[in-house]
Formats: structure tokens, sequence, C-alpha cells
């Protein structure tokens, strides 16, 4: 599909994932779109089986009208590269794949050639959207709305705010130990008395409990608040977003780091080559050759930048290539 003549209102797929950046990723574009969406499963059956799944369901939401364009995005995570290919014959040249990758391997999947449009820091070419960062849920609606809801307990805070949004483990990779804490606190504790403020830290689902207590007792003498991801209030998270002054993030954690990125705030980021992967380092050093971000150090100078939006990237392409009339493009 390369244009949408009739200008039909396109249905929405966003397949699911037990990976929570991806999956935000996901919704973060379907989101922005504007459309509306649905999550679909995982194609844990047959391929042929889930296909014919798809289809039905797909009449039933289009009531029979065969003319709507249908987008699905998947990406990383989960294997599913060829089992969304695979359904490209069942949609009457109405299906538009969206494939999503935060982190792809040196050696890609054969038939990721055949989506519609790829969009990945890593890669370049046609079809391809070269993105600084990755895809995430921010906007600058819910930061606004994030912003005004918990206003009344950031307002209080001394100034700066500093934010330290702290990952954790990878699948393959195990580094973010109790002494990598231990270090990451020194630098954080030099950096906050320097500046003083406030510091407010949160930390994820990866995050182990041994190495976030040795951090904790690193900024012994230093004035925190600390938040555990399980126990945060609605929109707390993009609330600590929007108000926050200066990030110090793990490498890591991509989607955090692209997040604070799309506030236009400095950014350091700990990108050690025990606690991350190449491919972290690779895609981070990519915010920080835009200058969205710099390494961590001892010390902190303030800087500028205009925020990188990969997710708006995705959707200014979409819209020109597969939901506009050639005559609305030109």
């Amino acid at each position: 599909m390369t244009s949408n003549p009739n200008k039909a209102k396109p249905l929405v797929w966003v397949v699911d994932s037990t990976y929570t950046g991806e999956l935000h990723a996901r919704i973060g574009l379907a989101e922005r779109l504007g459309y509306g969406y649905q999550l679909i499963p995982l194609p844990e059956a047959p391929s042929r089986t889930y296909g014919r799944h798809l289809q039905q369901r797909y009449r039933h939401e289009t009531q029979g009208n065969t003319a709507t364009p249908l987008l699905i995005i998947s990406g990383t995570g989960e294997e599913t590269t060829a089992a969304i290919a695979d359904l490209r014959p069942l949609f009457a040249g109405q299906l538009v794949t969206i494939y999503l990758a935060s982190i792809l391997p040196d050696e890609h999947h054969p038939r990721l050639a055949e989506y519609d449009l790829i969009a990945s820091p890593q890669l370049a070419g046609d079809n391809i959207v070269t993105l600084i960062g990755v895809p995430h849920q921010l906007s600058q609606d819910n930061l606004r709305l994030a912003r005004q809801q918990h206003a009344a307990y950031f307002n209080t805070l001394p100034r700066p705010l500093i934010a330290l949004l702290v990952g954790g483990n990878t699948r393959y990779c195990d580094g973010f130990t109790e002494d990598h804490a231990q270090r990451l606190a020194t630098r954080v504790a030099a950096i906050s008395k320097t500046l003083g403020g406030s510091l407010i830290i949160t930390n994820s689902r990866r995050t182990p409990a041994p190495a976030l207590n040795a951090l904790l007792a690193g900024l012994d003498g230093i004035p925190y608040q600390a938040f555990d991801w399980q126990h945060l209030a609605d929109n707390f998270y993009h609330a600590l977003l929007a108000h926050a002054d200066l990030f110090v993030v793990t490498g890591d954690s991509l989607s955090m780091c692209s997040e604070a990125a799309f506030t236009g705030k400095p950014l350091l980021v700990d990108l050690s080559n025990t606690a991350t992967e190449c491919y972290h380092r690779q895609i981070v050093g990519g915010l920080i050759s835009y200058g969205a971000a710099k390494l961590l150090g001892d010390t902190f100078e303030p800087w500028h930048y205009t925020p990188p939006d990969p997710t708006g990237a995705v959707v200014s392409v979409i819209q020109r290539r597969f939901l506009l009339e050639e005559s609305d493009v030109d």
C-alpha cells in the first residue's frame, strides 16, 4: 500500500509484548497517529491459524469494508518478524506493516526487508526511518497533564531538580552490580553537592535490589527522595520528566534516555562498558552526537538543544507515505 485515495480512517493494531519498553513504544506511536488502536495478541498459534483469526477480526471491525487501511505495529522483543510478514496476502493490499526496532542484532531477520516501514536508530536506507533515540509513549500533551497533576509536590522542591533514572541488568548484560552502583552514586553525589537543589530517584523493574541499596547507601549525606517503580502514583514518572531540570540516566535503558531527551533538558548518561551492551552504547552515542546527551562525569555544565522526537518522526513518514493521497503530499 502506497497511498490512501479514499482517505479512509485506518484501523491500527498493536502487537502485544511482554517487554514494557517495546510495548510502550508501539502504543506511543499508535496514540500519536491519532486514530485509536487495539492490541492484538502475540502470534503464538500456527501462522495460518493466527492469520485467519486476524482476517476475521478485520472484517468484523470494518463491517466488511475491505478498503480500510490496516496498520500493524510490531517490532523487537518477542520474535514475530515472519509471523507478521505472513499476513500480507490476507489483506488485499490494505496492510501496512510497521516495525519499531529498539536494538537489532548484527544479523537481521531475513524477512525484515518485507516490512513497509522500519524505524531504527541503527539502520538507514529505503523504507527506513533513521531515529535519534527510540520511540516512546511521551507526548507534549501527556507531559503537560502530568506536570499539572503533580505540581503541588514538585513546586515545593528546591531547585535545580535532578532526576536520577535507574535501569539495571538486561538480557545480555548483568553488570549492574553493587560496585557499579557505588561508583554511580559517587558521581551523582559530586554533582548534587555542587548544584544543591533536590535529587529525586526512581528505579525500574530491572534494578537489582542489592545494587539499588548500594546506590542509596553511597548517597549518604545527600538529601534525596527515592520512589520505587512499583508504587509510583499515576503519572508521577511523567511528572518527574516534566519538572526535572537535569537528568542522570543509566545507559542500559534506551527508553528512559530517549524520554529524558524528549524534554529538551540536559541529559547525563552513565554508559559504563561493564553495565551496558555495545548496542546501548551505539544508540546512546547517537543521542550524544546529536547534542541531547553527554557522558556522566563528576561535574556538570548546562547546555541547550532541540529535543529529538523519534515517535513524531515515524508518525510523519507514515502519514506522508501511506495515509495521504499523493496530491496531499505534493
